[in-house]
């Protein structure tokens, strides 16, 4: 005879029988009570909100950041343009007269005309070289860290010091590449001196610093594309270029498109390079619009026009930005 082992439970009613074996059948499941409409899109709105207010809290810091150091100061730029008078002394509301006088000045223009042209030069030969340098890297099998190093190595040099050592290659008694042009007969070049060869220097220059910045930033995309497609590529016969125009391109397409905005928005910029090397000369040929900005400023005084400028910059450079993410984005590259 098999012995009953199982406890008793202690009966909450007397007339029940509780420590007799339960019937599965007789056991009744728990089911939760049904929600009313209104419950139920209360209960939802509150979950949304609490998941809304653990990402607003992720992004409250950036935010924090992003409107004192850009919000603000946008909105007093365009608050002071609508002034005149000094940085520190009286000023008076204008309205748009700091507007006005910006389009009838030919100075203003020409810094303008110099930007555009610098990006120009600047922006292609600088990503395209990126991505030529970022392929060799990429296939360097050994001393890879060391070729990397010295790629990156000019942006480190500060812009001060990467100004000097260009004016002294490239001056016209005493420079590197002048002393070369002598060497095999040539004539010296004033680089610097002659208008239609200064900017494009200057151009020269930043290419020079800015190469090994975007060489290690496509090499970090290269790296990371799957290997398998190029294997099943290279399988159906596809050659060296047919994979970098079908494949490659189409993948960095992103990649591509945050370099293309991101170096428009640096290189129209431009200040220091030109502050160091010619100081906008000459006849301002290489006068930019931050070199601009910078002397109505602090050279003339003029806070108003100052910040006019300034403004209008930016939305230069907003409407290049929103016309390269137009084409670049919805289509491919390749």
């Amino acid at each position: 005879m098999v012995e009953d082992n199982r406890l008793p439970i202690t009966p909450l009613n007397a007339s029940v029988n509780v420590t007799a074996p339960l019937d599965a059948r007789s056991v009744v499941p728990l089911r939760r009570p049904r929600l009313s409409a209104a419950e139920h899109r209360r209960l939802a709105r509150n979950y949304r909100l609490k998941k809304a207010l653990v990402a607003y809290a992720f992004l409250a810091p950036n935010f924090i950041f992003f409107v004192i150091f850009l919000l603000i100061p946008i909105g007093w730029a365009i608050f002071a343009s609508l002034r005149s008078g000094s940085l520190i002394g009286v000023q008076k509301f204008v309205g748009l007269k700091n507007w006005g006088a910006v389009f009838q000045d030919r100075t203003a223009q020409q810094t303008l005309q110099n930007s555009l042209y610098y990006g120009l030069i600047a922006i292609p030969c600088m990503l395209i070289l990126g991505l030529i340098v970022a392929f060799f890297l990429r296939n360097i099998k050994r001393g890879g860290a060391f070729f990397r190093a010295g790629v990156y190595f000019p942006v480190l040099a500060p812009v001060v010091v990467a100004g000097l050592i260009w004016v002294f290659m490239v001056h016209p008694d005493f420079g590197a590449l002048n002393l070369i042009a002598r060497a095999i007969g040539g004539t010296p070049i004033n680089f610097l001196g002659t208008t239609a060869l200064a900017l494009p220097t200057i151009a020269a220059v930043e290419i020079w610093r800015g190469v090994g910045f975007w060489a290690v930033y496509f090499l970090a995309a290269l790296i990371a594309l799957p290997t398998e497609l190029y294997q099943a590529a290279h399988m159906d016969g596809a050659n060296t270029w047919q994979r970098f125009l079908h494949l490659t391109l189409p993948l960095l397409r992103a990649t591509i498109l945050f370099a293309v905005v991101q170096a428009t928005i640096y290189n129209l910029q431009i200040f220091d390079t030109v502050f160091v090397m010619t100081d906008g000369g000459p006849s301002n040929s290489t006068a930019t619009v931050v070199w601009y900005i910078y002397r109505t400023l602090f050279t003339y005084d003029n806070i108003g026009y100052g910040a006019t400028i300034s403004v209008i910059l930016l939305v230069v450079i907003l409407v290049l930005a929103l016309i390269e993410i137009r084409l670049l984005r919805g289509r491919k590259v390749g």
